[in-house]
């Protein structure tokens, strides 16, 4: 007692299996949808039944070749393509096992076949080259919404992706939300083909692209294949690369842009400008924590007006000298930077221990008094920020600019606050809150340095 299931390929002749031929040449049963019959008869041996019935009895079709298995019989089921995808093996299977253990056991097999999306892959060359997947648009068995939500999966994926019943005379709108919702996540110019009766004399291939696919022109017997964002045609053919042309950076400089880029994707902000964008990018690289997005507030358009003094050869003063070590070599070198840290003078350790001050605050004191012009990076001591504050307000000293990062849980939150409300016209990056650190100083001047070859949104 046996019964199988047997996929029989797209329609052309050349694409039926040997496997499949064979099995379909031992049958005491055939049964299948009428029109696909056609296409095995002349592998049928003589006295074989033969049992035709319409397209939509596929249920039925699986209840008729259950009860027709008996002993020494072979039932053999016939579904286009492959009998796993879209097809007969899942109904006949379902079935069986809702019998349990009634009866003597059925002793089963699926022939795989070739499936249309593979037919229609092959005609179009190496659409196939990367990650695929198939939607079928019919919702007689699978609610819409469902259907919808693995369409917006496979549009965000950036999958390759072959559209299974397409358009019919009653079912005309879901194509073209199928479109809609590829193009939220698709460029309108990705390459479509539609495959129509793939393997069959009447076999006809239109390339077009996702924008301008004629929808009308889709029926049941076409495959509509959309590329993903790296296909492209070549002739008559659509490749996707497998990625060779586009692997994994290795190189140091490759890895940053990468990095960068990755980040950038994730921004959600629309009022930061082109700049602070990049300065965001820098001190999420640094940190790996994209609160910094929301933590960065900016006063008097400062990365631009730093650029310029930079790049002219400017001085940059930081708190600490973790802040000084992390500004780019390459940066200082190209524009002729000078960098100081007055925390480790003598003059400064003297100073702090006769004023009673710490040796951050003493070393921004003694800072602002040589460099009364530079732009000042602060990436961990609040008293080095407060310090600059207090010149600020006496109006002691005009600065290139602020960098208000230093980081911690005392006069931290305070000393920014303070900076940001002095009303002072000075340019200033501050980041909000306990966060921020001497990398995120120093990753926000190397942004300013960088602003000639910003990040790419």
């Amino acid at each position: 007692m046996k019964l199988s299931v047997v996929g029989i390929g797209p329609g052309g002749a050349d694409y039926i299996l040997p496997l499949a031929a064979r099995v379909l040449g031992e049958a005491d049963v055939v049964i299948g949808y009428k029109f696909y019959l056609q296409f095995v008869q002349h592998l049928l041996r003589p006295g074989c039944e033969i049992v035709g019935n319409a397209m939509m009895e596929e249920e039925e079709r699986a209840r008729l070749a259950v009860a027709a298995c008996a002993p020494d019989h072979h039932v053999v089921v016939v579904s286009s393509g492959d009998a796993g995808i879209y097809a007969m093996a899942a109904l006949i299977y379902e079935h069986v096992a809702s019998l349990g253990n009634q009866g003597a056991p059925i002793e089963l097999q699926t022939i795989p076949g070739i499936s249309a999306f593979l037919a229609a892959g092959g005609k179009l060359g190496a659409v196939l080259g990367h990650d695929f997947c198939c939607v079928s648009l019919s919702d007689l068995m699978t609610p819409w919404r469902t259907i919808e939500r693995r369409l917006e999966a496979a549009a965000l994926g950036d999958f390759v992706t072959t559209l299974y019943n397409p358009r019919s005379q009653k079912r005309t709108w879901q194509i073209e939300r199928a479109r809609a919702l590829f193009l939220r996540h698709r460029s309108p110019d990705t390459p479509v083909a539609l495959v129509r009766q793939v393997t069959r004399p009447e076999e006809r291939i239109l390339h077009s692209t996702l924008a301008e696919f004629p929808a009308g022109e889709v029926d049941m017997f076409t495959v509509v294949v959309i590329g993903n964002a790296e296909t492209f045609r070549f002739r008559d053919f659509l490749v996707t690369p497998r990625g060779f042309s586009s692997r994994k950076p290795v190189t140091g400089p490759a890895i940053q842009q990468e990095s960068f880029r990755l980040i950038a994707d994730r921004l959600t902000r629309t009022d930061l400008s082109p700049a602070d964008r990049s300065a965001v990018v820098r001190c999420i690289h640094t940190t790996a924590d994209f609160e910094y997005e929301r933590l960065y507030h900016t006063h008097g358009d400062p990365l631009p007006r730093w650029h310029d003094y930079l790049a002219r050869g400017g001085t940059i003063v930081s708190d600490v000298t973790m802040v000084q070590s992390g500004v780019s070599k390459e940066f200082v070198r190209r524009f002729g930077l000078q960098v100081h840290c007055c925390l480790n003078e003598p003059e400064a350790i003297e100073l702090a221990q006769a004023e009673g001050i710490t040796r951050a605050q003493a070393g921004m004191r003694l800072a602002m008094a040589r460099h009364p012009g530079a732009l000042f990076a602060v990436g961990n001591a609040p008293t080095a920020l407060n310090e600059l504050s207090d010149g600020l307000q006496s109006g002691t000293f005009r600065p290139a600019g602020v960098i208000a990062a230093p980081v911690g849980f005392v006069n931290v939150v305070e000393s920014k606050l303070r900076l940001r409300h002095l009303g002072v016209d000075v340019p200033c990056v501050i980041i909000e809150g306990n966060k921020g650190g001497s990398g995120v100083a120093a990753a926000i001047v190397n942004a300013a340095c960088a602003l000639d070859a910003p990040v790419s949104a």
